[in-house]
């Protein structure tokens, strides 16, 4: 079974001692776009992909190339983006905080644990994802976004009508992919990552040129 790092420490341990299965439900609250809703270009856009995971606001960078791997797998499938570190045209930063109770976690937990399942508990986990976009032509946009797990351990009821229980650990990749989509969703609405962005910028290069030229 594969466990994700950025599972809760007690559900890593429920996991591990394989007493007691753990289902993740991802909050349908959240998604907002599909990859159908992601706008085509003609021409990738060069960026800089950087990524940061917190805990309660606090660096916890082991979990660092786990959310870069979710992150950069999303942003290659729109088709947008060609991630590079040589002579990028623009940047993304991902901040994603894990706002949890660890210690609410935990006694739900270890009672759980106890009864062998048969009390059952229920563990959220809460992601505030902060992305920051800079074109690299002067323009920086920062976007702010809300998620959430929720996980059912021993006999608990789920939390939702219709939706499909998994793992945490695709649950947490599908969290991010709902984030980054909705993230160049927003982006695009606003002239940014997109066709018209970058013959616009190739126009007003011209532009300057044409008058460079004339002086």
């Amino acid at each position: 079974m594969r466990v994700s790092k950025l599972v809760l420490p007690i559900l890593f341990l429920l996991l591990i001692t394989g007493c007691i299965s753990p289902k993740t439900y991802i909050d349908p609250s959240f998604a907002d776009a599909t990859y159908d809703d992601v706008l085509p270009v003609t021409k990738k856009y060069k960026t800089q992909v950087l990524v940061e995971f917190q805990r309660n606001g606090e660096l916890f960078s082991r979990a660092n190339k786990e959310v870069r791997g979710h992150v950069e797998r999303t942003l290659r499938a729109t088709g947008v983006v060609e991630i590079t570190d040589e002579d990028p045209d623009a940047s993304i930063k991902v901040v994603v905080n894990n706002i949890a109770d660890l210690s609410d976690a935990a006694l739900k937990g270890f009672g759980t644990g106890l009864t062998f399942g048969a009390s059952g508990s229920l563990v959220s986990d809460y992601y505030e994802i902060t992305i920051e976009f800079d074109d690299g032509k002067g323009t920086q946009l920062t976007e702010r976004y809300k998620h959430a797990l929720h996980t059912t351990i021993g006999n608990k009821k789920a939390p939702f009508d219709n939706v499909q229980p998994t793992t945490p650990a695709d649950a947490f990749a599908s969290v991010i992919e709902e984030t980054i989509l909705n993230f160049i969703k927003d982006t695009q609405s606003k002239g940014l990552l997109s066709s018209e962005a970058y013959w616009r910028y190739q126009y007003s290069l011209l532009t300057a040129r044409g008058m460079a030229n004339q002086a």
